[in-house]
């Protein structure tokens, strides 16, 4: 696709969007891109993609050889068909726009990506794209979703003020249950204590590999020094853990676990208190990463974070008979797993 835009006192620059593979991508320049965007956020990095994505594609879109817009495609190949979705622990991706990005660019991108994609299930895109994307609901299969964000840019006694009746009661609940919180750079007790206590309510189940990843990505967020686990304990025993990516003034809440102690002793509500209170009057916000489980939402809105919109894209234009299969398939999920975990769990 081309696309041309007047330059003052210069010809017209001819704009390129290209399907890269993987080898064909300059990460250099993809990262610079990311820096560059409106919506610069750590899951979109190469290195990040490299972890969680393992040979992603990218639509890219050139300007005098630089990378002025791009998109992340963690394509994969199913029943022999092309096929994109979400990759574990990566809570939104999207289409990264910057200054020298074409007018109309996030349109061609979507048009290009359903051309390419059979089948894409639930590929979310970043805020910054979500005005553009309400203009193209009648034309894709894009889905509301919404996140909870916290801006922690007022001293910790303010935010407190924010907390509801309830998540202040449960704070002094937690503070009086004499539980021990500490950080530490060991995250095989977060993932066993998920094996055991959570894992068996996800739809689907769990595979070691996605585990693995998780112990991957930790250990590059380590290198790079934005990573940070805490947990309480009780007794000596691990009864809640909660891991927090920090990237560009942003503070992801990106995985936790919680056994029944942890709950009633509100473990959880512990630690998110003292990420706040550590980051208060710092500028940050917190990315609740809220799945869309009213229950877990209520929770998060209860530290005084607000909802934000963005969008999820589904598309389906395989086979009729690949089709139906795969509604059988949801189907049984549905039937056998009604109460079981929403996938971004």
């Amino acid at each position: 696709m081309a696309c041309r835009q007047a330059v003052a006192g210069a010809l017209p620059l001819k704009r390129m969007i290209r399907y890269l593979r993987h080898e064909q991508i300059d990460k250099t320049k993809w990262d610079a891109c990311i820096t560059a965007s409106a919506d610069n956020m750590v899951y979109a990095l190469s290195w990040f993609l490299d972890v969680v994505a393992p040979g992603w594609q990218a639509l890219v879109e050139e300007q005098a050889g630089e990378y002025v817009t791009v998109v992340p495609l963690p394509g994969t190949q199913k029943m022999g068909f092309p096929y994109l979705s979400q990759p574990y622990h990566t809570h939104q991706l999207g289409i990264f726009t910057t200054g020298q990005s074409c007018p109309g660019v996030r349109e061609k991108m979507l048009e290009l990506a359903t051309g390419r994609y059979k089948f894409i299930h639930s590929y979310r895109f970043n805020k910054s794209d979500t005005a553009s994307l309400e203009q193209l609901q009648e034309k894709y299969d894009l889905v509301a979703r919404y996140t909870r964000y916290l801006k922690l840019d007022k001293p910790y006694p303010e935010l407190y003020k924010n907390y509801t009746r309830d998540r202040k009661m449960n704070l002094k609940r937690a503070q009086r249950a004499n539980l021990s919180m500490f950080e530490s750079d060991d995250i095989e007790p977060l993932i066993e204590h998920f094996k055991k206590h959570i894992e068996h309510k996800v739809v689907g189940g769990v595979a070691e590999s996605t585990y693995q990843m998780l112990r991957d990505l930790f250990r590059v967020m380590q290198e790079r020094g934005v990573a940070q686990l805490i947990y309480t304990t009780s007794g000596g025993e691990v009864n809640a853990g909660c891991l927090f990516f920090k990237y560009n003034n942003v503070i992801s809440y990106a995985f936790n676990s919680a056994d029944e102690e942890g709950r009633v002793a509100n473990g959880r509500t512990l630690v998110l208190d003292e990420i706040i209170r550590q980051h208060a009057g710092t500028g940050y916000t917190l990315d609740f990463e809220s799945p869309m489980i009213e229950q877990i939402e209520h929770f998060y809105a209860s530290f005084g974070a607000h909802r934000v919109k963005y969008f999820a894209l589904r598309h389906n234009a395989l086979p009729l008979y690949v089709k139906i299969i795969r509604n059988l398939r949801m189907k049984v999920y549905r039937t056998f797993f009604a109460s079981g975990v929403a996938e971004e769990v």
